[in-house]
């Protein structure tokens, strides 16, 4: 019995700490869910990061809805709700599959998943931007 309970610790402990580490994030606040995804082809970047690839002409395509997006948003982003997102799409504002893309949502997950289908379709430079909720500057409307 003794054994059992030990082995059940380790486990848990075991777990929590994988759940920690997924948690870190350079940025504040967290993202809503941990960013996991891992491929060549994938970074995440801060905000100050984003904003020095787009001052390069590098376009920032915001996932959240056009709702959210008419809230408020990044000044130069361009609105392609994650629904729209289907594999072996191509993005009219960057269609050429070789050039950088800054990926953004409110948070960071979204942007996680639509980064995912942007690579299964063939770009190659995709990079998540995390979310509006991370950038200090005003957002525009």
């Amino acid at each position: 019995m003794q054994l059992m309970k030990t082995g059940i610790g380790l486990v848990m402990s075991a777990v929590l700490s994988i759940g920690v580490a997924f948690a870190l994030e350079p940025v504040d606040p967290q993202p809503a869910s941990p960013l996991t995804y891992s491929n060549p082809a994938y970074q995440k970047v801060t905000p100050d990061v984003a904003r020095k690839m787009m001052a390069e002409g590098v376009v920032l395509i915001d996932v959240r809805s056009p709702e959210e997006f008419a809230s408020g948003h990044v000044k130069g982003a361009v609105n392609v709700p994650l629904d729209k997102f289907k594999k072996g799409m191509r993005l009219e504002a960057v269609p050429d599959v070789n050039d950088k893309v800054l990926v953004q949502c409110r948070s960071g997950v979204r942007a996680e998943n639509a980064s995912k289908i942007l690579i299964e379709s063939g770009y190659k430079h995709v990079y998540n931007a995390y979310g509006t909720l991370q950038w200090k500057e005003p957002l525009v409307k």
